[in-house]
């Protein structure tokens, strides 16, 4: 398995109970299992995956369904622009505009292997892009809501990401 640092699962995060809803600003809500995910294209990306707290996981694999794909079955508004990522514990979460949101791969697999629990599993968010920031990888992702305005004072990810290191 690679050298990708586990954290510790918070007690919310149950993959029995597990399910990825799309919800917001779409045509179309979505509420898919694991074996929904499944049945979609997977793609692999193979990248270094590096953390502000200084180390890096050199050459992951991470293999999963294109968030351009789940977001064509629900189908945006066509005023939308933006996605908020939320994990399953309620708390953890993202902003992106919806174009690189688009370019993300929702990981199911880490290096030919069902993605671990402690690595984000059953479903984490992979930015692909350059500019990528390590808390932007959001493990459990349990929702991806369509917005047409910044979701601000949702986008908690960066600051407890930084307050983890500080701390």
């Amino acid at each position: 398995m690679s050298d990708l640092k586990p954290h510790a699962v918070p007690d919310d995060v149950d993959p029995d109970r597990w399910t990825l809803r799309l919800t917001g600003a779409v045509d179309q809500s979505l509420r898919l299992t694991a074996e929904d995910l499944v049945a979609y294209p997977l793609e692999t990306a193979a990248d270094d995956f590096a953390c502000a707290e200084g180390w890096v996981a050199n050459g992951l694999s991470w293999r999963g369904v294109r968030v351009g794909r789940l977001l064509e079955d629900a189908e945006p508004t066509e005023a939308s622009e933006y996605g908020l990522v939320r994990a399953m514990d309620g708390e953890y979460a993202c902003s992106f505009p919806l174009d690189r949101l688009r370019e993300s791969i929702l990981a199911l697999e880490l290096d030919g292997e069902s993605l671990p629990l402690e690595h984000g599993g059953p479903a984490r968010l992979v930015p692909l892009d350059t500019d990528r920031d390590c808390w932007e990888s959001i493990k459990w992702v349990s929702e991806i809501r369509i917005g047409e305005t910044p979701f601000v004072g949702d986008d908690t990810a960066k600051d407890l990401a930084l307050s983890r290191i500080e701390g």
